[in-house]
């Protein structure tokens, strides 16, 4: 089985192969993710069920790749800043979603070599940050303060440990330059 999503997010790209490598971790999350809300927050947990829609989107980029390795490299930031946007309007700003816009900056920034589109997918994140920032609608959920902030607390410790492995995939792609004491 891991044979196959290898060879599924396989591409002579390295960059890509880093954007399907994300897209296929993302995606096969999507599904924990209302189980991990309807456990810390139980009233939001139906709501959190939306979520899901997008895993579909995310586990489709390997695929979208292997026809349009750059429309592949924009949907991945694409997605992450839409899902993110849904969530908000599921759980609300005080659940701390909106911190989930930082590792689709950070793949904007990093998987791309082509400035224009570097610089529209930044500034599509940076403008739904402002969205989220300035958002004045209730959620589809009503969540108790202790319900927020624990989410709060897992979305941060969920963000910190994607953007860890973005670091790392990307890291891998670096020359490494070693040297020798003495």
């Amino acid at each position: 089985m891991l044979a196959r999503l290898r060879a599924y997010a396989a591409h002579p790209d390295a960059a890509t192969r880093v954007v399907n490598a994300i897209a296929l971790l993302v995606g096969f999350n999507g599904p924990f993710y209302p189980a991990y809300v309807w456990f810390l927050a139980p009233e939001a947990g139906p709501a959190a069920l939306a979520t899901m829609a997008a895993s579909p989107f995310f586990l489709a980029i390997p695929w979208l790749a292997r026809r349009h390795a750059a429309a592949a490299r924009a949907a991945l930031p694409v997605i992450g800043i839409a899902n993110t946007v849904w969530t908000a309007a599921l759980l609300g700003r005080g659940t701390g979603v909106d911190v989930f816009l930082f590792p689709c900056l950070v793949l904007a920034l990093l998987c791309w070599r082509e400035r224009w589109t570097m610089l529209g997918l930044l500034g599509a994140g940076l403008l739904a940050q402002q969205v989220l920032l300035r958002w004045a609608w209730a959620p589809i959920a009503s969540l108790a303060m202790d319900g927020q902030v624990a989410l709060q607390s897992l979305n941060t410790m969920s963000v910190g440990a994607l953007l860890a492995v973005i670091a790392l995939n990307i890291a891998s792609l670096l020359p490494c330059q070693r040297t020798r004491a003495g």
